[in-house]
């Protein structure tokens, strides 16, 4: 194992109805609150009205945001961050999926430290901007997906320039996550879909890219994958089902709150590739994995094969000794198991053309630079070639 440091700061409340509780939870942080959120006039609109409820009894001041798109817009969070010093706002509530808990981030964070969002992102050799702290931050997640409301990562996209990049700061951890499933069981089937297969994208992105060992880190985030593939099957049948909603959001929290990589962090190849296919096309991030994930792991597969065996023997049933032959046999069988709960994709399915697949290989390797020339981080350094071949895999 490698040294690590690791800790879990966000306070988890976890049941159904703990929504209500939001009012008297931000007392303890702060005297006003940006309320974050998606645009008014969807399926979130009763429960803005709870939490505005909630707040309102327990005396609480606050202001409502709302607007935050999917792959949030650096320019939008800039104008939340205007409005939130204006108003004099000392509090972040993030009422929505990773999108918005990953915006309400950088709005607690810029808010505090100045600047503009987007001067906090990697993005290639430009020197990112460090903050000083951030305002506390109480999340309410409504898409159990990419693990935002108890880490302290955030993606953003910047509109004009069409591109996406993360950031991750300590400062940004949220105080409180407030797991609700109740609110989870709102969500459209074609959401769930998405937000499972990006749960297992973090599951397996460090497992895969680390040479280091560590088999408590392997044994938990095979655990959670086959937790995952369980009750992705039994949401789909019974997508109301608030006990089968809570252990998909364990598993979301858990996916990507470190604790899957301790002693083996790796990299996010996977993930960088993505990048573009959101970035330009805005499309959702958890269906750009479910595109991006069955080449990778086809084109990948000899270079740790033992790691790839290792996965394809205890997370999909594969028997064969050989590790060179198993690793080969782990995308057909994510592909397989894709197909089986109606999530597989292809980029000819959402109308990405091939003539920008360079254009996307240049994106990735000038924003996420890798050891070598025109390469980004993984088990090895991808080659912009290798992404080229990608995406033309995902045709």
């Amino acid at each position: 194992m490698t040294p690590f440091q690791w800790n879990f700061p966000t306070k988890l409340t976890y049941g159904e109805g703990r929504i209500n509780e939001v009012g008297e939870i931000a007392k303890a942080y702060g005297k006003k609150a940006m309320v974050a959120t998606y645009a008014k006039g969807g399926f979130l609109d009763p429960i803005i009205e709870k939490v505005e409820a909630s707040l309102k009894a327990a005396g609480v001041d606050y202001v409502l945001f709302t607007g935050i798109e999917p792959n949030p817009r650096s320019q939008t969070i800039d104008k939340a961050i205007e409005q939130f010093n204006a108003e004099g706002c000392d509090l972040v509530i993030a009422l929505g999926g990773g999108s918005v808990i990953d915006g309400s981030k950088y709005i607690a964070g810029c808010a505090y430290s100045g600047g503009s969002c987007w001067d906090y992102v990697v993005l290639g050799d430009r020197e990112q901007r460090q903050y000083t702290g951030a305002y506390p931050i109480i999340s309410i997640p409504t898409v159990s997906a990419s693990g935002s409301e108890c880490n302290a990562g955030g993606v953003l996209t910047n509109g004009e320039t069409k591109e996406k990049s993360f950031s991750r700061s300590e400062y940004r951890f949220p105080k409180v996550a407030i797991v609700d499933p109740e609110i989870l069981t709102s969500l459209p089937e074609s959401i769930t879909k998405d937000s499972c297969v990006d749960i297992f994208s973090h599951l397996i992105e460090h497992y895969l890219s680390s040479h280091a060992e560590s088999e408590f880190a392997d044994r938990q985030t095979e655990g959670m994958i086959l937790c995952l593939k369980d009750n992705f099957d039994l949401i789909l049948k019974d997508p109301k089902n608030t006990e089968v909603r809570g252990q998909l959001a364990l598993c979301s929290i858990f996916g990507w709150s470190g604790i899957q990589a301790l002693g083996r962090t790796g990299c996010i190849p996977m993930h960088s590739v993505e990048m573009p296919l959101s970035a330009i096309y805005d499309l959702p991030h958890g269906r750009g994995m479910t595109i991006v994930i069955p080449p990778y792991l086809e084109l990948m597969a000899d270079v740790l094969p033992a790691r790839w065996a290792k996965l394809a023997r205890r997370c999909f049933g594969v028997t064969e000794q050989d590790d060179a032959k198993a690793a080969k046999m782990l995308a057909p069988k994510v592909v397989e198991w894709l197909k089986a709960t109606d999530s597989y994709l292809t980029l000819s399915d959402v109308n990405i053309p091939a003539d920008q697949f360079e254009k996307m290989a240049d994106d990735v390797v000038r924003m996420f630079k890798g050891p070598e020339p025109n390469t980004t981080p993984g088990p090895r350094p991808v080659t912009k070639d290798e992404i080229v071949k990608i995406f033309e895999m995902c045709k």
